[in-house]
């Protein structure tokens, strides 16, 4: 919900802040006082158009801040955090690493800059600098402002399918609520059997053009039979082959220092020992490192047989080597074509004959895949079959319950619509998504095949017309209220702004248009502008905007209302501005049946 509200050089709104609480908040208020202006800033924060005549004179811009703080685990709330993490705002919630905006609230501004003198406005949500298209497509779906044809999220044709499906699934109807997930599964595994078949279904001259090319690749890695690790171990022998003529000379080398040449090392090591260890029966110290000296020589006299061995077996052989150089050219080509290594290589010739034995059965698995989509378009209809089913009997409900609040709001004989019908199909649909219904073919999509209107009869006998229609912004308003009550919390608005919805009204009507307006506040924030008692005295707060002229300028503040004032506002409302015991009484008497 909206928690908080500043305003600043905004028309006659100089500084005005807003602190707003859950349920009905009433903004009262003389005509040209201002209230409109506290809707136009919202509605900016929505995404609207912001004309710079609006800048308060002599400012350079004007500011409008909020912060939205959605119920935690409420539907607002989860829209909310999924639109922020599509749009890279908020990371997901998880249980480890909890939200910031579901803990303090979601801060946005809009900075509107004055025409003419160099300024240029600027979006921030959530902290980051951002766009007026973002900052509709975040708080779009949290405010519903009625009144104002172009920001109403009910008037959007394309938001009451999920609307009406977010009503199905808070049904007691038995299975409802796996409807939709049921439907998903069955068109991806019908987008799965397409895919398929589309793969199964190349053309013979496109066949035989693949199958010759896979032929040609395959017979290049079968000729040449890569295996694994084998390049590596080609290229340590070829490094041993190049320096045969090193490693034996120094294998040689090492064999004569250490036993073969005059004065070897083993030799002198020998003459060291026998000397330590006869002094041994003297000095016992010196025998033991005697004996050490001789563990050392017989590990001595194996390397130097090492050596000779080694020496003895390592010849030069160019044959040998030019061998080596040219597998592995013939490794590093196919490493370029189908690498980056061997394992690469192995595993790019297993799914090339998988696929050319694929081909080879082409005729096989298209039968197949034809029978596969059969299959899974017979699923898949009948899931949108049952969904459809489902829904028709919500819309039912929800029109019937609609059209009953309209009839209490004093629109007699209005009735409203939620026309379910078959999504029609479009040029360039998949065939294998097109189904047949009434002699005109329809589309499945991920969400079944139905497409969801909203629609209103304002009289008896006149044509059913779409919600954007309505030019009444009175009307309007009671529409939005009665669909508002019926849908309860099955959408992500958080908070509904009424205003006009007092238009054209009074008495007993009032008092019914407040008791639908209280009952909305169990289930979201409502904000309404109103100049009807009967609706005020339904209010938890109540807010004065007033208009007052100091220092030769002209600003507006909003002030909340305690309980004497509140009633005193209520009898101004009732009475005039002329307050009279009578009319504190009449307002007592509202407040306490409200109640």
């Amino acid at each position: 919900m909206l928690t908080y509200l500043r305003i600043s050089n905004f028309a006659i709104l100089d500084e005005v802040e807003l602190e707003f609480g859950p349920g009905m908040t009433v903004i009262s208020g003389e005509t040209g006082a201002g209230k409109s202006l506290i809707l136009d800033a919202v509605s900016l924060l929505r995404g609207g158009r912001a004309p710079a005549d609006l800048i308060r004179s002599g400012a350079d811009e004007a500011r409008i801040e909020a912060i939205f703080a959605p119920p935690a685990g409420s539907e607002p709330a989860r829209a909310l955090q999924e639109k922020l993490t599509q749009l890279g705002i908020e990371p997901a919630d998880t249980a480890e690493a909890p939200s910031r905006i579901a803990e303090e609230g979601l801060i946005v501004r809009r900075v509107i800059a004055a025409a003419g003198k160099g300024g240029r406005g600027r979006v921030y949500v959530g902290g980051q600098l951002s766009t007026v298209q973002t900052l509709g497509e975040v708080i779009g779906g949290l405010i519903d402002i009625a009144g104002q044809h172009e920001h109403q999220s009910l008037l959007d044709a394309s938001r009451h399918l999920p609307m009406l499906d977010r009503c199905m699934e808070r049904t007691s109807q038995r299975g409802a609520a796996e409807l939709l997930p049921e439907m998903a599964a069955a068109f991806s595994a019908l987008e799965e059997a397409i895919s398929r078949l589309r793969a199964a279904s190349l053309d013979e001259r496109a066949r035989a053009e693949r199958e010759e090319f896979l032929r040609f690749q395959l017979d290049e890695l079968q000729t040449a039979d890569p295996q694994p690790g084998e390049d590596e171990a080609l290229r340590d022998e070829q490094k041993r082959l190049r320096a045969a003529g090193k490693l034996h000379q120094a294998a040689r080398r090492g064999e004569d220092v250490l036993y073969s040449s005059e004065g070897a090392v083993l030799e002198r090591l020998a003459s060291l020992r026998r000397e330590l260890s006869d002094l041994g029966a003297i000095d016992k110290d010196l025998g033991a490192l005697g004996t050490q000296l001789g563990e050392a020589e017989g590990l001595l006299e194996d390397a130097a047989h090492a050596l000779r061995r080694y020496a003895d077996h390592l010849r030069a052989d160019p044959e040998r080597l030019a061998e080596i150089d040219d597998r592995l050219h013939v490794l590093s080509r196919l490493l370029r074509k189908h690498g980056p290594d061997m394992a690469a290589l192995i595993a790019k010739r297993a799914d090339m004959e998988e696929e050319l034995l694929r081909l080879q059965q082409h005729e096989a698995h298209r039968a197949t895949a034809e029978i596969e989509v059969e299959q899974a378009r017979k699923a898949a209809a009948q899931a949108a079959t049952r969904l459809h089913a489902a829904r028709a009997q919500v819309a039912c409900k929800l029109s019937k319950q609609a059209s009953a609040a309209l009839d209490d709001l004093s629109m007699k004989g209005a009735q409203i619509e939620v026309r379910l019908d078959r999504r029609p199909a479009q040029k360039g649909d998949e065939p294998a998504l097109l189904f047949e219904h009434e002699g005109k073919l329809c589309r499945l999509s991920r969400d079944g095949w139905d497409r969801c209107e909203l629609l209103l009869q304002s009289n008896v006998g006149e044509e059913a017309r779409p919600l954007a229609r309505i030019a009444s912004g009175g009307e309007l308003s009671r529409v939005m209220l009665a669909l508002r009550g019926v849908i309860g919390q099955a959408d992500s608005v958080a908070t509904c702004v009424f205003d006009e919805v007092d238009s054209g009204i009074g008495g007993a009507t009032a008092d019914r248009v407040g008791r639908h307006i209280r009952a909305m506040a169990c289930h979201r924030q409502v904000l309404c502008i109103t100049h009807l008692a009967q609706i005020a005295a339904y209010a938890d707060q109540h807010l004065r905007v007033e208009k007052q002229v100091s220092g030769g300028r002209t600003t507006t503040r909003v002030r909340k209302l305690s309980a004497n004032e509140r009633r005193d506002e209520i009898a101004r409302m009732l009475g005039g501005a002329r307050l009279t015991e009578k009319s504190r009484a009449h307002a007592d008497e509202l407040l306490r049946e409200a109640r």
